[in-house]
């Protein structure tokens, strides 16, 4: 992968999908170790991030993500009752988009130095998001690992926090949204995001400091919907609103939908082109 060009953020988005696809080129050697048995993968989704298992008749979906570098404009803003929304709003609406309706989350919180208080805000925040998407909060584990974990100096806490959640196939469909059955002349509706969500912000936060300094999340706000951000800090640290629920309505009430994509890493570009395929 040495012809790879590494982009101003910091980062290769294709050498990344080149290890995502090499690491699950690898978890598919495992598949056999579950055949006609509970748990058995019910079909590879090379590129997906939605896998689908068996248990008798239920088909279940799985989803694991994280919320990446905008843990550090909570550092910064001194502010975590919001992540939680980013953190299911990653793994949830993953599911969704094939048709899988989230119903349990387990979650991981590695550590520099445990600070309670902030914990307790994490899982308050992670709390109301479920609260939101009907799901029930399974399983967990916080992970004291000292300098392994760094971040904003200054932080009460420098911390990763990772989550996979599972949900059933919506009871309206035979097989999980996959955009097999789409054709020309289909509508396409786009949804509009009214925060950054949790992808890009390598590439953000290298941009304002380059613009505005180390303390870039103090400068004023002046972009879309600058009455409700008073800094740039606020504006990226918004919260993802989680689209789960609306879109298990949509199937609820029995509309056509053909598939559906989660704009995360990689953009419309990576993600919609799944939906094509």
């Amino acid at each position: 992968m040495n012809n790879v060009q590494t982009p101003d953020a910091g980062y290769s988005i294709d050498l990344g999908n080149a290890a995502s696809k090499n690491a699950y080129n690898w978890s598919k050697k495992t598949f056999a170790t579950r055949a006609g048995l509970p748990g058995e993968p019910a079909r590879g989704l090379d590129g997906g991030f939605s896998n689908e298992i068996r248990f008798g008749q239920e088909r279940l979906g799985i989803s694991s993500d994280g919320i990446g570098t905008k843990i550090e404009l909570a550092e910064r803003l001194d502010k975590y009752d919001t992540l939680g929304y980013d953190l299911v709003a990653m793994t949830a609406d993953d599911l969704i988009a094939a048709g899988f309706v989230p119903t349990n989350l387990s979650n991981i919180i590695d550590v520099n130095t445990l600070d309670y208080d902030v914990v307790d805000e994490l899982m308050r925040g992670l709390h109301d998001a479920c609260q939101f998407s009907k799901i029930a909060i399974t399983g967990g584990e916080i992970a004291e690992l000292g300098n392994r974990i760094g971040g904003f100096p200054g932080a009460r806490m420098n911390f990763n926090w990772c989550s996979t959640a599972i949900g059933v196939l919506h009871p309206s469909l035979e097989q999980p949204l996959s955009g097999a059955t789409a054709q020309a002349g289909d509508a396409v509706v786009a949804l509009r995001s009214p925060s950054f969500r949790s992808n890009g912000y390598s590439l953000a936060r290298k941009t304002l400091q380059r613009l505005f300094g180390d303390q870039w999340h103090q400068q004023a706000y002046d972009g879309p919907d600058a009455d409700q951000y008073a800094t740039w800090g606020e504006a990226l640290l918004a919260p993802s609103l989680i689209y789960a629920p609306a879109l298990t309505a949509v199937l609820d009430a029995g509309l056509p939908l053909r598939g559906a994509a989660h704009i995360t890493g990689g953009g419309v570009a990576d993600n919609f082109k799944r939906v094509l395929k």
